[in-house]
């Protein structure tokens, strides 16, 4: 029977070699993996790619445990017919031995604009057995030459003051267009500059708002910046596409597209200098491909109207003001009349390149009722939700013409920041109105209005973020971690807008690399976000100089101070999300610009190897926010990062397989080290500088102290820490990784006893319902709405779940939970690419540990017990193997779900 067995293995293998295909007999499929959530560049099924060569991923499951993969076969064709016949015109890879299911590499024939192909997959189990085929899983190229748009940019109007801080109301377009074959297929491309919204015969199309995802789009005059840069940048603008199929009509169909300022004409805040880009500009193509193979396409062209209308003015600061009175009807319909209308303009085309927005979407996701507080006197009524969010309020009111509603959004700190919306009504029946080109962080409204009654039903409020879904989950016993979390959730969601992470949702808005680096891993453990950070990566990528290396403080560049620590994010987070999605081909894309930082802080130094300043009149700020005035020296702030990312790119070249540049790279990390050692280390008092705001824990964190001395610099920074009754006094920066330090010297007991103080510094401010997002400061300054410290979060995955990568991708990883303090519980979980990944446990009467882990298939783990503890048994009693490694005890699982005590 087993010769039997072995010849029907090798008699499919063969039949797979001679024929690229795979019989699909029941007999033929021995195992019961299955093969899920098949996704292409990280997305499911997506339309419109420009990846000539993406990555294929897929997930396994099983009933049984044990289960990985040690070959897969993946097939590539044109059409569905051929991939159910088994037939891969454009791939076959056949059987190729590996345990690769996340970073597959399409290498198939070369694809055109607009080719779909259709894919699937089989795997072969640890014991050689074949899986069923998967279900099919298609992509779509979309235009990849520039050559591939037939559009032209067309406006309502060129700019009429270029150099002023004013904006027109917004324009509309429209074209008409007559339809009389049967359609096969209808797809729109589309970019809106600086936003958008596109309906075809009167419907909104998508369900995406604020979109394209801003960039830096264009070139344009930098004026009166309040920060040095020399704008050495490139650019990109990118589009949207849709399957609008369904959407067209027999004969005639309208299409019409409004547009507002956005980022590209941002004229309200100039704090920063001013950099707008230009006045509001479209591009368009439809193409719709018949039935009997002919085609036709509508592009954007002098052939269009435009006008203005209702919406008056809208600034993403500012709001926006609507008269209704001047609303058009039915404007984007079919059949409209448009006669008044102007012909549209051909403009200036950004200089931005166009590519497909593979980024996520802003969109709406949650309609809250808010509560309704009363009227404060005639004309003043107050409302309030019971949480921060950015979005907007949709209001239904009823009144005379001419009437005004104005709102007011207040934030949770009591600032309203300038954010204000106004609808003036046309009188008549009830009206309905939202914005649709701004947002506004907020947690009360009050809405102004002498001549319009509101009660409890007038109000609706939206919440709007970038749209990433939930990848982890936590919980345990401990009241303040789970707010801490919580708050750390709703922060970030308020600043995901654009597909990067701002600073805060109201203030300022940018995308503060330093503020994004310290959270990222935060962020990464709990939300999907490959293409977040893909694109937020190829912002700072255009963003920086390409002439010196420089890596601007925010990305798309929007001014803001930094220093160092926040360049060094184009190094630390590729590298984080190589660590965790196993993606080594972001490291190759943005190699160039990661190495030519490191070269750029070189000629940062002075004569003893420090980095002082960036560029000139520039801003180094060391470490930010600081319980007290920040006193810890910015030099060693920098030149700490210096080394860090020195060492970091390091083993991006190994990884590349980049030898010469390694050894570079090793040998002036040496030289950093010694530098900054004998300008800050004092070996006498086992100190840096003066062992205060994380001088001893930046040394710690990036392997600065001589080997021989870390235990005692670690010592001193435990004595340091009993001073402050175990108190943070570090900043943005320093912050995260004081808990790395503890974490990584076996001192979680000191990490809980810092992050459960219930007074400052600390974040004992959200147990207060008042608070329900993360301060900005220590003491409550600046904004309520600041996710930087939501940094912290990490470490209740990592420390008290215990979830941590081991190999990068996680295709192995180490739990190792610590059962630290008074926490009785902790529930954590992490979706990794490979499938969800889960630590549970709970502390028995007896003082044992009930435990609970999750391995997803074709994934392994190593479970560190806590210390003291050397025993494992399964819910069956049967004792667990471990081995001791470094002084603890450790068990190999394989994947499936486990339930054990240690004892």
């Amino acid at each position: 029977m087993m010769f039997l067995k072995n010849s029907g293995i090798i008699g499919v293998c063969l039949f797979l070699m001679i024929t690229g295909t795979v019989k699909t007999d029941a007999k033929a499929f021995t195992t019961d993996v299955k093969i899920q959530n098949l996704k292409c560049a990280y997305l499911s099924n997506p339309i419109a790619i420009d990846e000539r060569y993406p990555v294929l991923s897929w997930q396994l499951t099983s009933s049984q445990l044990a289960k990985s993969q040690t070959a897969y076969h993946v097939l590539v064709a044109s059409s569905r017919a051929l991939l159910a016949q088994n037939k891969g015109d454009y791939w076959n890879s056949g059987r190729v031995a590996s345990a690769n299911s996340t970073q597959v590499v399409y290498k198939g024939e070369a694809l055109a604009s607009r080719q779909r192909v259709y894919w699937k997959v089989m795997i072969w189990d640890e014991k050689n057995q074949p899986s069923a085929w998967s279900a099919t899983g298609s992509w779509q190229m979309g235009l990849l030459a520039a050559t591939d748009w037939k559009a032209r940019w067309i406006g309502e109007t060129v700019d009429q003051a270029a150099n002023k801080a004013v904006t027109y109301p917004a324009p509309y377009f429209r074209k008409e267009f007559v339809s009389q074959k049967k359609i096969l297929k209808a797809t729109a491309y589309v970019s809106g500059l600086g936003f958008y919204e596109l309906y075809i015969n009167g419907k909104k199309i998508g369900t995406q708002v604020l979109a394209p995802a801003i960039t830096n789009y264009d070139v344009r005059p930098l004026k009166k910046l309040l920060y040095p840069y020399d704008d050495q940048s490139t650019q990109r603008v990118l589009y949207n596409t849709f399957d609008v199929t369904q959407n067209i009509a027999p004969n005639k169909n309208a299409i019409g597209i409004v547009l507002g300022n956005g980022w590209y004409n941002q004229r309200d805040r100039t704090v920063e200098g001013t950099m707008w880009y230009d006045t509001p500009k479209l591009i368009f193509q439809l193409e719709i491909a018949y039935t009997d193979g002919s085609k036709q396409i509508i592009t954007s062209d002098k052939s269009w109207k435009t006008t203005t209308g209702p919406l008056l003015h809208d600034g993403i600061f500012s709001g926006e003001t609507y008269d209704a009175w001047l609303n058009l009807a039915n404007w984007n319909q079919r059949g409209y009349n448009d006669a008044a209308w102007q012909p549209a303009i051909t403009v200036r085309p950004p200089t931005g390149g166009l590519h497909p927005q593979t980024a996520p979407f802003d969109k709406v996701l949650r309609i809250l009722k808010p509560n309704f507080d009363g009227r404060i006197n005639d004309s003043v009524y107050q409302y309030h939700i019971n949480e921060t969010v950015a979005g907007w309020a949709a209001i239904k009111v009823k009144g005379a013409a001419g009437s005004r509603v104005k709102i007011r959004y207040i934030s949770e700190e009591g600032n309203d920041y300038g954010q204000f919306d106004t609808y003036i009504l046309k009188g008549g029946s009830t009206e309905s109105w939202e914005p649709k080109f701004t947002w506004h962080a907020f947690r009360r409204m009050e809405i102004i209005s002498k001549d319009v009654q509101l009660d409890a039903g007038s109000v609706v409020v939206k919440d709007v973020h970038t749209d990433v879904d939930h990848n982890g989950t936590f919980e345990c016993s401990n009241p303040l971690f789970n707010k801490i979390n919580e708050a750390y959730l709703r922060t970030l969601r308020a600043n995901l807008h654009g597909s990067l992470s701002s600073d805060c949702p109201h203030r300022e808005r940018l995308g503060y690399t330093g503020d994004g680096q310290v959270a990222m891993e935060s962020a990464l453990l709990s939300f999907e976000l490959p293409q977040f950070y893909r694109k937020w990566f190829d912002d700072m990528g255009d963003a920086r100089n390409h002439k010196t290396g420089f890596v601007t403080h925010t990305a798309p560049f929007a001014g803001g101070g930094g220093g160092p620590a926040w360049g060094s994010a184009y190094v630390i987070m590729p590298w984080l999300y190589y660590t965790y999605y196993g993606d080594a081909g972001i490291l190759a894309q943005h190699y160039t610009g990661m190495k030519q930082w490191v070269s750029y802080l070189q000629t940062r130094t002075d004569d003893r190897g420090l980095i002082t300043h960036e560029e000139p009149k520039g801003w180094c700020l060391g470490d930010w926010c600081t319980p007290d005035r920040i006193q810890l020296p910015e030099p060693l702030v920098n030149t700490a990062y210096f080394y860090n990312v020195t060492t970091t790119m390091a083993k991006v070249a190994a990884r590349l397989g980049k030898t010469a540049d390694r050894k570079q790279f090793e040998t002036l990390a040496q030289q950093i080290k010694t530098d900054f050692n004998q300008a800050y280390y004092h070996a006498d008092k086992n100190t840096y500088w003066e062992g205060r705001q994380g001088a001893d824990v930046l040394a710690l964190a990036f392997d600065l102290v001589p080997d021989n001395d870390r235990e005692a610099v670690f010592n001193s920074l435990l004595d340091h820490l009993a001073k402050l009754n175990y108190h943070f006094d570090t900043g943005i920066l320093g912050t995260p990784l004081l808990l790395k330090v503890l974490s990584a010297n076996n001192r979680d007991d000191i990490a809980f006893k810092i992050m459960n103080q219930k007074d400052s510094p600390g974040f004992g401010y959200l147990l207060d319902s008042k608070n329900s997002t993360l301060w900005e400061q220590w003491d409550g300054g600046g904004s309520h709405t600041h996710p930087m410290f939501g940094s912290v979060v990490q470490w209740f995955y990592s420390a008290l779940g215990g979830i941590k990568p081991e190999a990068a991708g996680m295709q192995h990883f180490t739990i190792a939970p610590k059962p630290v303090g008074d926490v009785s519980y902790c529930k954590a979980s992490y979706n990794s690419l490979f499938g969800k990944i889960r630590s549970e446990w709970k502390k028995a009467t007896n003082g044992d540990l009930d435990v609970l882990i999750e391995i997803p298939a074709n994934t392994s783990a190593s479970f560190v017990l806590p210390d003291g503890e050397n025993v494992i048994k399964d819910d069956k009693g049967k004792s667990i193997a471990t081995t001791k490694i470094n002084g603890q005890y450790v068990a190999q699982f394989k994947s499936g779900i486990y339930r054990f005590q240690v004892l």
